[in-house]
C-alpha cells in the first residue's frame, strides 16, 4: 500500500513537471503582421525557387536574395528572425500562415500556366503567319486567297481579344468572392 502510494506520489510529480510550459520566445516589440508575414514568406519562396533553378545568375550579378526582399518589405534581418521566431512557436498561427503562402504560390502557378498557354497559343499564331508569307513569297497567289487569309487573321484577333476580355473579367471576379 505505501508502495502504491509513494509511485502515485512520484507519478504526480513527473506528470506535473513534464506538464511545464518551454521557454518561448518573447513576442517581438515591432511585430510583423501575419499578411505582412504571409507576403514575406511568400516572396522567399519564390526567391528559393527561383536561386535553384538560376544559381549561376545570382553568383554571376552578386545578387543576394534574401537581402533584396527584406529591404523590399521593410525590414532588418533580426526584425524577421525574431518574428519568424515568436510565429513558429505560435504553431496554430504559423501553420495558419504556412497555408495561405502555400495558396499563394499554388494561385502564382496557376496564373503563370495560363500565361504560358497563351504565349504558346500566340507563338504558333505567329508561326502560321510566317509559313504563309513564306509560302506567298514561293508562290503565285490569286488577290481572293489574299482576302480569305486577311478574314482569318482578323477573326484570330477577335478570338485573342475575347480571350483577353475573359482574363481581366477573371481575376476581379475571383478578388471580389475573397474580399467578402
Amino acid at each position: 500500500m505505501k508502495k502504491s502510494l509513494v509511485y502515485s506520489v512520484f507519478a504526480i510529480i513527473l506528470v506535473s513537471f513534464s506538464c511545464q510550459k518551454l521557454n518561448s520566445p518573447d513576442k517581438p516589440d515591432n511585430l510583423i503582421a501575419e499578411d505582412k508575414m504571409v507576403e514575406i514568406l511568400t516572396d522567399i519562396a519564390f526567391v528559393k525557387a527561383a536561386k535553384g533553378s538560376y544559381k549561376k545568375v545570382f553568383d554571376i550579378q552578386k545578387i543576394n536574395p534574401e537581402s533584396y526582399i527584406l529591404e523590399k518589405h521593410g525590414i532588418d534581418s533580426l526584425v524577421f528572425e525574431a518574428n519568424n521566431n515568436w510565429y513558429t512557436s505560435q504553431l496554430d498561427q504559423y501553420e495558419e500562415i504556412f497555408n495561405k503562402v502555400k495558396s499563394n504560390l499554388e494561385v502564382s502557378k496557376i496564373k503563370f500556366e495560363k500565361l504560358k498557354k497563351e504565349e504558346d497559343s500566340l507563338k504558333k499564331i505567329s508561326d502560321s503567319i510566317k509559313r504563309v508569307k513564306n509560302n506567298l513569297k514561293d508562290d503565285k497567289i490569286l488577290p481572293e486567297d489574299l482576302d480569305e487569309l486577311e478574314s482569318i487573321k482578323e477573326e484570330l484577333m477577335d478570338v485573342e481579344k475575347e480571350n483577353a476580355v475573359k482574363k481581366r473579367s477573371l481575376p476581379n471576379a475571383a478578388s471580389g468572392k475573397k474580399k467578402q
